[in-house]
């Protein structure tokens, strides 16, 4: 019976060593619609990416989180839609098939809640382009979470203009901007974030969009974020 009790203990042992809690995940998207985009097939591509964003590559991961979706056109406030994935069971109590359904709702849930946003907003430029204080707005919401990751996506060729600034000005001036940003909005911290911002391939503005990247990672990290977790390419790449 000892014997027993001692194989059981140690069983016991195995299982809460292997165990770690559950990660919690909030990502925020943001979709530019500024030069009328259609991302059209865009998301059913990416849909992998934000699995792998909130931890859920792992089959049968209990990790968790959400996902709010923003619209960029222009005006400085934009009204999301969330879609949630709630937190997966124990280890004694998780069913891998099951839990595999659940991420299969959520993907598919997910992916129609942005399919819908491109559909209500693509097809028409627009005269101006409010990046700064939704982002900015977000940013300051993320810092009240209490999640364990905090992610930032941007599919937006991250051109302002705006009062705030106008990044198609030849005589733009990034002093100012930044003066005029503080003014606007403080983010106030974004040591804990991660920031991927997806670019598109434009001829017409590739050397605006080259010198955006160069202001805005040299923005982010004077704000306090790691060079490592702020990424700028014209894809996810994890």
């Amino acid at each position: 019976m000892k014997k027993i009790l001692f194989l059981f203990s140690l069983i016991l042992l195995g299982v809460s060593c292997e165990s770690t809690p559950p990660t919690e995940t909030e990502l925020y998207v943001y979709l530019d619609f500024t030069e009328g985009q259609d991302y059209g097939s865009r998301f059913a591509e990416d849909i992998e990416q934000y699995t792998e964003l909130l931890n859920l590559a792992e089959e049968g991961s209990s990790n968790f989180g959400k996902v709010k979706i923003f619209p960029l056109y222009d005006v400085s406030s934009a009204r999301s839609k969330t879609v949630k994935l709630k937190e997966g069971k124990g280890e004694f109590e998780k069913n891998v098939l099951l839990r595999k359904k659940d991420i299969e709702k959520f993907q598919a849930q997910l992916l129609q809640t942005l399919e819908e946003m491109n559909a209500q907003y693509t097809g028409k430029e627009l005269n101006s382009s409010h990046i700064f204080e939704p982002m900015c707005k977000g940013i300051r919401k993320l810092n009240k979470s209490d999640a364990d990751r905090k992610v930032i996506l941007m599919y937006s060729d991250m051109l302002e203009n705006s009062d705030i600034a106008n990044f198609h000005s030849k005589q733009g001036n990034s002093k100012k901007w930044l003066e005029r940003f503080d003014a606007a909005c403080d983010p106030e911290d974004v040591s804990d974030l991660e920031m991927f911002v997806v670019y598109p391939v434009d001829k017409k503005n590739d050397a605006k969009i080259t010198k955006a990247a160069d202001f805005w990672a040299n923005y982010f990290a004077d704000k306090g974020m790691d060079d490592e977790a702020f990424h700028y390419d014209t894809g996810i790449e994890l």
